[in-house]
Parts: structure tokens; C-alpha cells; sequence
């Protein structure tokens, strides 16, 4: 009783840390570059977490919305393709200064026609070997827009990221109603063509009517296979100052998400592989008759930052859950090194059952039973 009342006592402290404050709101005025263009926002005075960037509201959508889901095929890798992109513009746009909206600028049109024009034109009936030697290596550009604070109470355009999705593996028809072919991309022929395609987004962007001259981050994003269990990641991004039209040097990104189990982990990240063979061996005690554990682990620089766990299994009652998930907590206790965030699903008919998380130098996970 006394482990369940810790548990349940987390929880309660987490929600209420999360809750929001809206009497503290501050309301601004957002600028555009037409000065007679002016809305009233409002600052949130709370935040989910520090290091996070605040939203400005009413929250606007992108000018892009829906664009990514028909040009990236793995759904995983439109997430991981946003969120990267918030996450590598931190360097450049300090949460503490800046705020975070969607693309405003880059509209559907816009990335329609820059996609179809920034990827090689093959014309109708053309042989398979001309499509293997010009492959669309851009897939999509993603524009993240970020607000600074010019005044009291105004903020206006201060920086803008721009992501640019490439892919690692080419799809293509000679035909229509013909099979599908596919030619793999190699990532130093992706990088390529990559920055090539980077230097005249940058320059469409500066050329933009009504787009002030504000810093611009760009980050290449390299996509998985359509059909993979995990996402792709990114692997170069630069800085470009306001009022230049020129890239200068890349910054490489060494970054990447593995799957448990997989060849891969079991070669290159033994330590985390062997730990995640106990973890399901240890389950599979309990609860013979899962159907086995799933792990997707971040890594940056080779060292593990986020790991993501899901344990579906069939359960004939609340007590089941609780019971499991008690046990499960355990384990995450004596098998989990606590310097990377830690996130345990466990699932039964697609429906979420518990949650466990743990962020990095947490000594204790946090648990939520669903009701």
C-alpha cells in the first residue's frame, strides 16, 4: 500500500504542475511585416516543460496543414521530422527568448510547386534506367516559424526554421498501374543533393514578398524506408544570418533511432540490446502469454537519450492491470539506468491500459492507470 500511495502521489503532483494558470496570461500584440497588419495574441504564463517553447494563442495551423501527410510515407517520420526540427532549432532560437508557431509564410501552393521544381522533371513514357539515374531525392519542406518579443507588448517574426525531407529509398512507376520500383539512396549522395536543394530554398525564402530579413536555420532530414518500425533522423543543419542568401558551413548530426530487438541493436548497442532481452524475458514470467516487447531507442552522438518501451497483452480485468503494471514498475526500477527519459505503453486491443515514464535523472517513474 505504502509503493501504490508513492505512485499515485506522483501522478497527483505531476497533473498539478501541468495545470495551467490562465490569470497570469499576458496579451500582446503580434506585428507583421505590413505594420497595419496587427493581432491580438496572448503569452500562456505556464509551459509543460523549461526547456520548451511557449505558444502564442489563438494557436494558428500552418499555411502548409496537411501538405506532409501525402509527400513523407512513413507516418513515423512525420513525427519525428516536426518534433526534430523544434528540437535542433533550440540552439539557434532559445525557448527563453523566442516563441513557436507554424509556418506562416511557405503556404500549400507554395511547397507544391518548390517540391515539383527542385526535383528532376522526367517526362511521360521514359525508361526505367532514366528514372534509376534521376531520383525526386525531396520528398518535403517544412517551415517553423519563431516570434520575439520587439516591445512591452508586441512580438513579430525573429527566426525561421526550415526542414527539408529527403529520401533514403527512391519509388517509382515507368507507368501508370505498373509495378513499383526501388532504387536505394546512399546518404552521402542524399547530402549532396541535399545542400544543393537547401541553397535555392534559401534564396526562394529571401525572395518571398513580405518575408523579413530574420535568421534561418535549415536542418537535412534523412527519411527511413515507408514500411519502417522506427523513423529516420537528421544528419546536417546550418545557420544563416539575417540578410544572407548564402549557406555557409554544415553542421553534421549524428543521430539515430533503433529498433529492440534488431540486428542492428544487437551489434552496435549490445549493452542496451542484453538489458532489453532480460526486460522481455522477465516479462514473459509473469505474463506468459504476451506478445512480446517492443523497443525504439534515440540515440545522439551513440549515447542513449530516449527510450520508448510497449508491451501489448491481453488482460481479463482491471485487477490484471494494475497487478501487472505494478510489476512492470519493478522491473523498470532494477533494469533501467535513469540518464535517459524512459516511457513504458502497455496496451491491450490498440487501447492504452498504464503509462510509466521517467525522465533522465529521475529515481522514480511516474505511473498513470488508465480508467
Amino acid at each position: 500500500m505504502k509503493r501504490k500511495a508513492v505512485i499515485w502521489l506522483c501522478v497527483l503532483l505531476a497533473i498539478a504542475g501541468c495545470a495551467p494558470s490562465f490569470d497570469n496570461d499576458e496579451e500582446i500584440i503580434e506585428e507583421n511585416q505590413d505594420d497595419t497588419n496587427q493581432e491580438t495574441a496572448i503569452i500562456p504564463s505556464y509551459n509543460v516543460k523549461e526547456e520548451e517553447y511557449k505558444v502564442i494563442l489563438p494557436y494558428k495551423v500552418s499555411k502548409a496543414r496537411g501538405v506532409i501527410v501525402d509527400q513523407i510515407a512513413n507516418r513515423l517520420d512525420i513525427g519525428e521530422f516536426e518534433e526534430g526540427l523544434r528540437r535542433h532549432s533550440k540552439q539557434t532560437f532559445d525557448p527563453d527568448k523566442f516563441y513557436f508557431q507554424e509556418g506562416q509564410k511557405i503556404d500549400e501552393d507554395t511547397v507544391l510547386t518548390w517540391i515539383e521544381e527542385l526535383n528532376p522533371e522526367i517526362e511521360e513514357g521514359a525508361k526505367k534506367e532514366v528514372y534509376r539515374n534521376n531520383p525526386r531525392y525531396l520528398s518535403h519542406i517544412l517551415e517553423q516559424d519563431y516570434l520575439q518579443k520587439t516591445g512591452e507588448n508586441t512580438v513579430e517574426l525573429g527566426g525561421m526554421s526550415i526542414g527539408i525531407a529527403l529520401k533514403s529509398n527512391y519509388r517509382f512507376q515507368t507507368e501508370k498501374g505498373g509495378p513499383y520500383y526501388y532504387e536505394d539512396i546512399s546518404k552521402k549522395e542524399m547530402l549532396s543533393e541535399g545542400k544543393k536543394i537547401a541553397q535555392q530554398i534559401l534564396e526562394r525564402v529571401r525572395g518571398m514578398e513580405d518575408m523579413p530579413n530574420v535568421p534561418i536555420m535549415i536542418a537535412l532530414y534523412r527519411e527511413e524506408e515507408r514500411n519502417a518500425l522506427v523513423p529516420g533522423e537528421f544528419v546536417a543543419k546550418t545557420s544563416v544570418s539575417a540578410n544572407s542568401s548564402s549557406i555557409g558551413d554544415w553542421e553534421s548530426i549524428d543521430e539515430e533511432n533503433v529498433l529492440f530487438p534488431s540486428d542492428d541493436a544487437k551489434e552496435n548497442y549490445s549493452e542496451e540490446s542484453d538489458r532489453m532481452k532480460t526486460f522481455e524475458q522477465d516479462v514473459a514470467e509473469y505474463f506468459p502469454n504476451y506478445t512480446g516487447v517492443i523497443g525504439k531507442g534515440f540515440y545522439i552522438d551513440d549515447e542513449l537519450k530516449k527510450l520508448r518501451i510497449e508491451i501489448p497483452i491481453e488482460f481479463q480485468g482491471k485487477a490484471e492491470v494494475v497487478g501487472f503494471t505494478q510489476y512492470v514498475y519493478g522491473l523498470a526500477m532494477e533494469t533501467f539506468e535513469n540518464y535517459y527519459d524512459l516511457e513504458i505503453n502497455i496496451k491491450s486491443n490498440q487501447r492504452q491500459e498504464s503509462l510509466i515514464t521517467r525522465d533522465a535523472g529521475e529515481d522514480e517513474p511516474k505511473v498513470h492507470i488508465y480508467q
